[in-house]
């Protein structure tokens, strides 16, 4: 199975990478690399075999051929849409979500507290909880639901501090 993630070093984009990266799923990375922090995440995971990455769609068409099996996934304003061989769509509403990597001066963070009272104000979701329940579904060609978990304090408060210091990392 292939998955081509579209764009790759957005912050989203990344959590998904990373995450079928990890599970073994061989990932095509589209989107260019423009800045400090594409260009450190595509550090990340530009080195692991399973990883391809193309500046462009249409690099890609040129030089990987598509695979009965292949899923795109493209990340659309508050949405992904999941596609299986241009036949196949779904389109996710994301929820509120916070991680690693999201660009915290869209919305106004500016430090730990911030970030937190964001969180709890919107009820986001952490990202990595998120794609727990998303990629079962998209690698099993299955409808996607998704139910809010709780999560305790001190989970809130390690999850924003791991946050923080990968923001630490652009600055």
């Amino acid at each position: 199975m292939m998955v081509t993630v579209h764009p790759c070093f957005h912050w989203i984009g990344y959590h998904i990478s990373t995450g079928l990266l990890q599970e073994g799923i061989e990932v095509v990375g589209i989107d260019p690399i423009v800045d400090e922090r594409s260009d450190l995440l595509y550090m990340y995971v530009g080195r692991n075999s399973n990883f391809q990455h193309f500046f462009r769609k249409e690099e890609k068409e040129n030089h990987v051929q598509q695979t009965d099996d292949e899923v795109m996934i493209e990340f659309v304003e508050d949405c992904i849409l999941i596609k299986r061989n241009d036949r196949d769509k779904e389109l996710v509403k994301l929820p509120p979500l916070y991680g690693e990597w999201m660009n915290f001066e869209r919305l106004g963070i500016r430090d730990k507290d911030s970030l937190q009272q964001w969180v709890e104000d919107h009820e986001a979701v952490y990202i990595e909880d998120f794609l727990k329940e998303l990629f079962p579904i998209v690698l099993r060609d299955e409808g996607f639901y998704w139910t809010a978990t709780e999560q305790g304090e001190s989970v809130l408060k390690e999850r924003l501090e791991e946050i923080w210091r990968c923001q630490r990392l652009l600055v």
